[in-house]
């Protein structure tokens, strides 16, 4: 403030007292504030990478056990389709009625396969019993030879070799989004 003269009046200790403490106060207030801020800020990652955390840990605990029971369906729907296989590649004295018989009971594993899942293993599963029902219907027909029968266990050992990669992938999933997997080599 200017007094009539023109010129700056003195202050007295007093008001600039008074001032100092309301301009430390209200810096010392903005610097609470801001604390408060960014603690809360950290609190709320806290809890969202915990809860992350546990999600992962859930579906991981989850995949674990049903991991059993998925290994043995798949076990079992493996072995029955390599017996059936087999039985192309060895030939029998009544090969149709023989890959009916393996056919009908790849059915009841299959079944087993689909309650287990997932989905891509209980299609794959399906696959190749389609396959299967194909060969059986071709040999009930043609009656092939050796030779033929031998190129025909192709058609039904590929889809068996596709159903036991897309297994293993299965039983390998260990419950995280691939986004939550670092890359090989970092």
């Amino acid at each position: 403030m200017i007094d009539s003269a023109g010129q700056n009046p003195t202050v007295d200790a007093g008001v600039a007292a008074v001032v100092g403490a309301a301009i430390g106060g209200s810096l010392a207030g903005l610097t609470a504030i801001g604390t408060s801020w960014f603690a809360l800020r950290v609190a709320r990652l806290q809890v969202t990478s915990q809860e992350t955390q546990a999600e992962r840990q859930r579906r991981f605990e989850g995949l674990r056990e049903r991991r059993e029971p998925r290994a043995k369906a798949y076990a079992d729907f493996m072995v029955g389709g390599q017996q059936m296989v087999d039985l192309m590649l060895r030939g029998h004295e009544d090969l149709p009625g023989a890959l009916m018989t393996q056919l009908n009971a790849m059915g009841k594993l299959r079944a087993a396969v689909a309650i287990w899942g997932p989905q891509s293993v209980a299609d794959a599963a399906a696959e190749f019993l389609v396959e299967g029902a194909m060969v059986t219907a071709r040999v009930t027909r043609d009656n092939p030879s050796g030779p033929e029968q031998f190129m025909m266990s192709s058609d039904i050992s590929g889809p068996l070799n596709r159903f036991i990669e897309t297994a293993r992938a299965a039983l390998e999933d260990d419950g995280n989004p691939e986004s939550a997997i670092s890359p090989p080599g970092r």
